[in-house]
């Protein structure tokens, strides 16, 4: 009977003390905290390039700008921009031309679909953008004008703190006075480069 009793001990008890050592117990206590997910609560910075065509103007326009985007969930970023367009000439009015700066505040909506690198979104917002008319047809006047827009657009991952991102926004502006019949409404496509800023 004694001889059972050991051979059960021995063949149960190092399974028992296997679980029930006290380095593993302290080590479980002494785990750092799980931090939250990678993306939520990083800044991106950086800079964009690209075309646009207001539904009055003769032809495109160069756009130049900055941007800055912060992921707030996994589906929701905010995003700021400022842009600097090259004039246009005003359609229907030879020698007008007209230049924008506009500012450009945005809820980024991302949909869940896993396509690895690629994360593509919808957005929305409103801003103002600084409209500077002149020429022998209209009354030179630069004015602040409201403006709201929507869009879609795709970022892509080059590495964990470097992306591309791509979009096109329609622009629906107020109007600036003094023009005539002058839509200060557009278009435009821009991609550019964002970083990530160290936390």
């Amino acid at each position: 009977m004694n001889a059972l009793f050991l051979a059960l001990t021995m063949a149960l008890g190092p399974a028992d003390l296997e679980e029930g050592r006290l380095p593993r117990s302290l080590s479980d206590m002494m785990a750092e905290p799980v931090p939250p997910p990678k993306e939520q609560y990083d800044l991106w910075l950086g800079g964009h390039l690209g075309v646009a065509g207001a539904y009055d103007g003769d032809g495109p326009c160069f756009v130049l700008g900055a941007e800055a985007r912060m992921q707030i969930l996994p589906w929701l970023a905010a995003d700021a921009t400022i842009d600097f367009q090259t004039k246009q000439e005003v359609d229907d009015a030879p020698g007008a031309h007209f230049f924008q700066i506009p500012f450009m505040f945005a809820a980024v909506l991302y949909p869940p679909i896993d396509l690895g690198p690629l994360r593509p979104y919808g957005l929305f917002g409103f801003g103002f953008t600084i409209t500077d008319v002149s020429g022998p047809a209209v009354r030179d006047d630069t004015d602040l004008n409201l403006l709201f827009f929507l869009g879609f657009g795709a970022e892509y991952d080059l590495g964990s703190n470097l992306m591309v991102d791509a979009n096109v926004r329609f622009v629906f502006a107020q109007d600036p006075p003094h023009s005539g019949d002058f839509s200060a409404d557009w278009a435009q496509f821009t991609i550019g480069i964002l970083f990530k800023l160290a936390h």
